[in-house]
């Protein structure tokens, strides 16, 4: 069913790139970035590992869920950019672009747009949490409002 679901995603990017008249460098970078995604757990951390990321590394921790999702509970110290409306949010990105960045949603599906967005933005070091605050909260990991 991953499989699948990352066959179809490359599908539809592939035919909006081919009915562009004219190739532009973000649509070019959007298409590597989903051929990327082809690999198998691309950009893609658990829950578990996630909870060692956020200790060791400290990434900018973005939460791309609606604002009564955010309401309900987020990660402690993550930041909010609704995957809707993440382009108004790119001034507040970090200007590294190596910067480690791990995004999250509800269950991981929009965390894992937001991800491709932000790669094809140029940032090299950016991870979805697979399964979303829902798996965080499955394994007994701690929210805040």
């Amino acid at each position: 069913m991953k499989k699948f679901f990352v066959i179809l995603i490359a599908a539809l990017f592939a035919t909006a790139a081919i009915a562009q008249v004219e190739s532009t460098p973000a649509a070019d970078r959007m298409y590597e970035v989903v051929q990327e995604a082809a690999n198998e757990s691309w950009m893609q951390i658990s829950v578990e590992d996630a909870a060692d990321y956020i200790f060791d590394v400290m990434p900018v921790v973005v939460d791309v869920r609606t604002q009564d999702e955010w309401d309900d509970g987020h990660l402690e110290g993550a930041v909010h950019f609704p995957v809707q409306t993440i382009g108004e949010y790119l001034d507040q990105m970090p200007a590294d672009k190596d910067t480690p960045i791990l995004v999250y949603c509800a269950a991981g599906t929009r965390g894992f747009w937001a991800t491709a967005y932000i790669a094809s933005l140029g940032y090299n070091n950016v991870t979805n949490m697979r399964g979303g605050i829902r798996a965080w909260q499955e394994a007994g990991f701690p929210t805040t409002n």
